[in-house]
């Protein structure tokens, strides 16, 4: 759990870890520099519980931080939480039990609930289960929310940990490294109230975040179906409907040139490509009828 400036909502973050129906665990928290109550919140904590490690750190920030933070670690399997977010008392049980269920795991991600500022919070869409929908989604948008996730410490630094460059959306390049190292487990209950608030970094950071997953995107879709950087570009714009005049084309494009040679399939994907297909295809349809109703009116 990295920290900076979090005394609002640190304790309850803090108390959810605590509460965990699994109890083996060490909860390091990285201290980044923080210059409001969040040491001596933390120090309060330490003192009773034994499990929780403190480490404080000169403000460097969160790459910086969690790459420390992990490098610490005792266990083989690191879970994240946030310090404005609260893990429903079953999460770690829950996603130890479903890691060791299915060999070969390094990532396990869950389902949230959003909780926070009201005006912020918007419907969750569906959650992805299988590692070929996730792949595909990821050449588009993040779809894996980081707190949530509990992988694999070794493949963690066999992929090259968060990387720097990346700050921001350290997570989304990461999940592309992980997803191609080993087996990747969604659990769609919400194991996570994750809290949606102005003061968070991704409202902050939303330019930097948005160029810098956009270029990530594109790599994603250069590794995950081998495209050259050109055509990953134009496969990536299809994927988000960049051209609304032209999303059908566009579309049937990636269809028949870009999907096939996607290295993961599932019936998940499949089911997703074919809803995909029939939105553009009936948005299609009911813009030919408008043009036609005009034309009629004229």
């Amino acid at each position: 759990m990295p920290v900076w400036n979090g005394e609002r909502f640190l304790r309850a973050a803090i108390d959810s870890i605590l509460a965990q129906t699994w109890t083996a665990f060490e909860l390091i928290i990285i201290d980044d520099g923080s210059t409001d109550r969040t040491p001596e919140i933390l120090a309060e904590y330490a003192g009773l519980d034994s499990r929780i490690r403190v480490i404080r750190m000169e403000h460097a920030g969160i790459v910086l931080a969690l790459n420390h933070g992990i490098s610490e670690a005792k266990a083989e399997w690191i879970a994240r939480m946030d310090c404005d977010d609260i893990a429903h008392e079953k999460r770690l049980e829950i996603q130890w039990k479903v890691i060791h269920e299915n060999p070969g795991t390094v990532l396990c991600n869950t389902n949230i609930q959003l909780i926070g500022e009201p005006q912020l919070i918007t419907p969750v869409g569906h959650f992805i289960r299988t590692r070929a929908l996730l792949a595909l989604r990821l050449c588009f948008q993040c779809q894996v929310i980081h707190p949530t996730v509990m992988f694999s410490k070794e493949a963690f630094i066999a992929c090259g940990q968060y990387v720097a460059d990346e700050r921001h959306a350290e997570d989304y390049g990461l999940w592309g490294r992980l997803i191609r190292a080993g087996g990747v487990v969604g659990i769609p209950e919400p194991l996570l109230s994750f809290r949606v608030h102005s003061g968070s970094i991704s409202k902050q950071q939303a330019e930097i975040q948005e160029t810098l997953t956009q270029k990530i995107a594109v790599r994603h879709c250069m590794l995950f179906m081998g495209l050259d950087e050109g055509t990953a570009i134009r496969a990536y714009r299809a994927l988000r409907g960049d051209l609304p005049s032209h999303a059908g084309s566009e579309w049937i494009w990636f269809l028949i040139l870009c999907l096939p040679k996607l290295r993961w399939k599932s019936l998940e994907l499949w089911a997703w490509v074919a809803s995909r297909t029939m939105r553009i295809a009936a948005r299609r349809i009911s813009g030919i009828r408008g043009a036609k109703r005009m034309v009629s009116k004229q």
